[in-house]
């Protein structure tokens, strides 16, 4: 995946992520906005770097019954909701454009390419990073940077309360 600024990035529900924050939004103010809807299962975001290094993620998408076994540099568990059978891999310019601008829709441009079509329902989401871009190092496997698991499950657990790994 080639993205614009990648010091976050998420996997979210177009069809019921709220994504406008304000014209003048402060990053605190989207940060709590980004977990209030994560809590609602539309939308998990994560941060990638401490550093600000901006990296092309490898990112193999999974949909399955089996928990992620490899070891990898950090790993984190969400819940989202597919209500449209798809779900988009977002990038921070596309959440920060679509947070400031009421006319700008999550996916924007560039990120529409990453689709994933799913089937409609709740999902446990795994996501499991192996390459650590601060310090330019695997944990575990080489082949993928990030590796997210898709496990249907009968409900949503809204355990994530705010953006995974997030230093700010």
């Amino acid at each position: 995946m080639n993205f614009g600024d990648t010091n976050f990035i998420g996997v979210a529900n177009a069809d019921t992520y709220n994504s406008f924050v304000d014209e003048d939004w402060e990053l605190d103010n989207l940060l709590q906005h980004f977990g209030n809807e994560m809590k609602q299962g539309h939308i998990l975001v994560f941060q990638m770097t401490e550093e600000g290094i901006e990296h092309s993620w490898r990112v193999d998408v999974r949909v399955g019954r089996e928990e992620i076994a490899q070891k990898c540099y950090r790993r984190a568990v969400g819940y989202i909701e597919v209500t449209e059978n798809q779900l988009y891999l977002v990038d921070y310019d596309c959440l920060t454009m679509a947070a400031q601008f009421e006319d700008e829709e999550v996916p924007d441009e560039n990120c529409s390419k990453y689709k994933i079509d799913i089937e409609n329902g709740f999902y446990k989401v795994e996501i499991a990073q192996y390459y650590n871009v601060d310090k330019d190092e695997y944990v575990g496997m080489r082949e993928t940077d990030i590796l997210m698991n898709f496990i249907k499950v009968s409900e949503i657990e809204p355990i994530a309360e705010s953006v995974f790994w997030c230093t700010y």
